[in-house]
């Protein structure tokens, strides 16, 4: 981490020193040397995030992800807003682990001051904790932030919209309206989904099989996400179902 920064530093120094040669002009050489710096850092900034949301979407390993994320935390922690959107990330993991519990403590933990409806963060967080509250059996509870949050966080861009199509859709599971759940996973997978995404929905869709008896309609979807889901949740309760 030190290392970054010195190299940062050096950098920074050396595009100053250079430009300030090229023109001549020290206020003109600063002005575009921090312009450079700033999109720099933002670029990079946007790589790592994507490379490391990679690692949960496409990968399938939630473990490997929350590692990726303390390591982030390291990096850029010391800002309490940043701090917060990263422990929601850490938050998400544990819950595509299976660890619902230990993912609804971080949650309540997290100071909401810091998180907006603008950028989305109010609106992950919520749905996320709901995610927990419905896994660990707390339905009312659930219900309860549905009915009352969910309605004033409008989703910012089309991530957020599926996460929130999915939402919807794992309300009705839980609240044995199956038909309905399954009507509404099965349009999620006509849409631009992640690897996780849709083997998160096969996994729904096979438990939906199994409480309408079509054992060999879910054993399928089962042996699909057991076979993909590499280290999610998911993938090790539908090895169970195999077995």
């Amino acid at each position: 981490m030190l290392v970054n920064r010195i190299s940062f530093i050096i950098v920074t120094l050396l595009i100053m020193i250079t430009l300030s040669i090229c023109t001549k002009n020290t206020v003109l050489a600063g002005g575009i040397t921090f312009i450079t710096v700033v999109v720099g850092y933002i670029i990079i900034a946007f790589i790592r995030s994507k490379k490391r949301l990679n690692i949960l979407e496409e990968n399938c390993d939630p473990k490997a992800f929350i590692e990726a994320t303390k390591k982030q935390m390291e990096i850029t922690g010391k800002n309490p807003k940043i701090k917060a959107y990263l422990t929601i990330d850490q938050a998400a993991g544990l819950i595509l682990m299976g660890e619902f519990q230990k993912a609804k403590e971080i949650l309540l933990s997290t100071p909401k001051s810091y998180l907006s409806v603008k950028n989305g963060t109010l609106l992950v967080y919520t749905i996320n904790l709901i995610s927990c509250l419905y896994e660990l059996g707390e339905v009312d509870d659930a219900e309860e932030l549905y009915e009352t949050q969910v309605p004033l966080l409008p989703p910012v861009n089309q991530r957020m919209r599926i996460a929130m199509k999915l939402l919807i859709a794992e309300r009705f599971f839980f609240l044995n309206k199956y038909e309905e759940s399954k009507e509404q996973f099965q349009q999620l997978l006509k849409e631009k989904i992640s690897k996780r995404r849709k083997l998160s929905i096969l996994y729904r869709l096979a438990q939906i099989d199994e409480k309408n008896g079509n054992l060999i309609a879910a054993q399928k979807k089962y042996k699909e996400v057991a076979e993909n889901g590499n280290h999610l949740g998911i993938a090790i309760q539908a090895q169970k179902h195999l077995q």
